[in-house]
């Protein structure tokens, strides 16, 4: 008797318990639209559209036929020294702040792995985790793999989306392993300065709470005057801080999946440790183009920032023009604003409608935590004329876009 019963081992609990995406939805929707033959503009992602610097790109081929190394061979698991090196010169010539480089910096395929695999470094079935909320939606993918409970804090936008640190009730500071910053902040764009950043320290040090800093976004703050801080800027915060950068929107590179962690040397010894179980860091050629970017990509930071700055003012301004008043960011590519009215709180019925009508698609504020219900993102990934006919599509919509 043959049995007909079809062949599947169920998966782990942790992964059939995971939440979706917001991003794999966000990309199905994309795809299937542009298969069914429709014009699509993709605003959902904060996906660079200009290429790397020429001195990235030709450090990244340069590296292929190198004869001092032969760059094709397995790497080093904690990443070349040249690029460690790199590292420390930035931090030190950004912020002030002195890395040792080869017990104080960790090469990261991306943040988002580096984030992930610290989680699974420190976090124990159980253990809480604070998270801003809305936030970048890995945050709750990587700590749901960890088993991990989740306390969503607040940001609110009267408080420049800025948290209340004494929202945090006593009982979760009492479980909690980490606390996750991230400024300038994606999705609302908001922005802190050192005196807070001085209140998280002191506040983690007196919970014993480790402060992860995601600082993906300090090079693309609009204030030149004054620019993003590092959390490691405040005196001691090395005895409770790890912080993520990456070079994805700020040199866009975000496709070569590069990035790195600074911190004390226990908690990046402790990365490098689990971390030498699941890779061999990265790809050296990509290493040798992350040493490019850092010790000349000033300029590609400058003109990004510039460009982002432009985009900004210009969709604000269109949006605002359909009767859509969205505020105006200080920082980062994106343009964070409640829905209008006519949609209430369903902000993924607004995504949905105004792509179905239009091609454009953004992004729900619901998949950045239950604190971003109602609310919108949209990334600054288009050029000028393509900006413009985005405004052309919304307003041949016939949607009333008052808020």
């Amino acid at each position: 008797m043959n049995d007909q019963t079809p062949f599947v081992v169920p998966c782990s609990e942790r992964v059939s318990n995971l939440p979706p995406y917001v991003f794999a939805t966000l990309f199905r929707m994309r795809d299937e639209a542009v298969a069914a033959g429709r014009d699509v503009i993709d605003l959902s992602v904060g996906n660079p559209d200009v290429r790397p610097a020429p001195a990235v790109l030709a450090a990244l081929t340069g590296s292929l036929e190198d004869d001092s190394w032969n760059v094709h061979r397995y790497g080093t698991f904690n990443g070349l020294p040249r690029f460690r090196e790199a590292i420390a010169d930035w931090y030190f010539e950004r912020f002030g702040v002195r890395i040792e480089p080869h017990t104080q910096s960790l090469p990261l395929i991306g943040s988002k792995e580096g984030l992930a695999n610290l989680m699974r470094a420190y976090l124990n079935p159980g253990d809480a985790i604070i998270l801003p909320s809305p936030c970048y939606p890995a945050y709750f993918g990587a700590a749901h793999l960890c088993e991990a409970e989740i306390f969503e804090l607040k940001l609110r936008e009267e408080d420049g989306f800025v948290p209340r640190l004494e929202d945090i009730p006593l009982d979760v500071a009492g479980r909690a392993k980490m606390l996750i910053l991230n400024y300038p902040n994606n999705p609302t764009g908001g922005v802190v300065d050192l005196v807070f950043f001085a209140k998280a320290v002191d506040w983690c040090r007196k919970n014993r709470v480790m402060l992860v800093s995601d600082a993906a976004y300090t090079e693309l703050g609009y204030d030149t005057e004054n620019p993003p801080p590092s959390v490691l800027q405040v005196p001691g915060a090395f005895d409770v801080a790890v912080e993520f950068q990456s070079l994805s929107k700020s040199h866009n590179l975000a496709g070569w999946r590069v990035g790195f962690a600074v911190g004390a040397g226990e908690p990046i010894g402790v990365l490098a440790k689990l971390k030498s179980h699941v890779d061999f860091s990265l790809f050296g050629g990509i290493q040798m183009a992350a040493v490019a970017a850092l010790k000349h990509g000033g300029q590609t930071v400058r003109d990004n920032r510039a460009q982002y700055l432009h985009r900004r003012n210009q969709m604000v301004a269109g949006y605002r023009k359909l009767g859509w008043q969205v505020p105006t960011p200080p920082a980062t590519l994106y343009i964070w604003a409640r829905i209008p009215r006519a949609w209430g709180d369903d902000d993924f019925a607004f995504v949905r409608d105004v792509f179905a009508k239009t091609g454009v698609l953004l992004s729900p504020g619901s998949g950045f935590g239950v604190h971003g219900r109602g609310y919108c993102r949209t990334s600054l990934v288009a050029p000028d004329a393509q900006i413009a006919k985005v405004m052309g599509l919304l307003e041949g919509a016939g949607f009333d876009w008052s808020r």
